[in-house]
This record gives C-alpha cells, structure tokens and sequence, in this order.
C-alpha cells in the first residue's frame, strides 16, 4: 500500500509546485514584468494544466485515502485485455487500474479479480483466477 501513499504524494507535490508557479506567473502579469508580450497567458495555461491534474489525478487519490484507511475496497474480475508498457495500468472491461509495477506480473488474456479504490481505480490486489484450459492442463 505503501505505493498508493508515494504515489498521492507525488502528485499532491505537482499540484503544489504548479500552484506556486501559477502564483508567480500571475504576480508577473499583474506587474507588467514580462518581455514577450504572448506571455501574459502564460497564467491562463497554468490554471488549465493545474485543473486537469487536480481532476484527473489529485483528487481522485485523496477521495480514495478514506477507501485506503478503512480497507473497503471495491471488487471486480474479469479478463485483462491490455496491460500498458510500463505495467502501471491494466485494462478490464473498458476500464483502466492502476496497479504497482513492482508488485504484479500481469499478462494481458489472463482471468484476475481484483481488489480497487472507487475514484482513481487503484489496485490493492490483483489475483490470477484459475480458467477451465489451466485447470485441465
């Protein structure tokens, strides 16, 4: 679990530094200090960068704290039809979970239930199921 907490500190620190940058941009503005004119909407694409981080990566994982806290994990099997390059995220029924690369050694057409938080579908476990082909064999 302790990939979870690294993980949501790691994108709380983004969501942080591109607060403090957007800060100082729009301080810039305000000022009048810059020396290209086109960057006066340089705070204007701070605001959409930090909005869509917070949207799609932030908030979900702080939603999930309390799911993380009290083990109430949400659970689903099915038949992973993608797992991406770097083994962070698999894809089952249309959906994609994260899962810790270091953790798992997953195939895509293997049949797993797994265990997820309900905002930003992270894996707390993942267990390969037995298909009626593997238990013949």
């Amino acid at each position: 679990m302790s990939y979870f907490w690294v993980n949501l500190g790691a994108h709380l620190l983004i969501s942080l530094l591109l607060l403090i940058v957007f800060l100082w941009a729009t301080k810039n503005t305000r000022q009048n200090r810059w020396r290209h004119g086109f960057l006066f909407l340089l705070p204007v694409v701070l605001m959409v960068v930090l909005l869509v981080q917070l949207w799609l990566f932030s908030v979900p994982r702080v939603l999930d704290t309390t799911t993380v806290l009290r083990s109430t994990y949400k659970v689903k099997s099915g038949t992973i039809e993608k797992v991406s390059y770097f083994k962070d995220h698999i894809e089952i029924d249309g959906e994609y979970y994260y899962v810790n690369p270091f953790e798992f050694e997953l195939e895509e057409g293997e049949d797993v239930v797994i265990k997820y938080t309900p905002y930003a579908h992270y894996a707390y476990s993942v267990k390969v199921t037995e298909t009626e082909d593997q238990a013949a064999k």
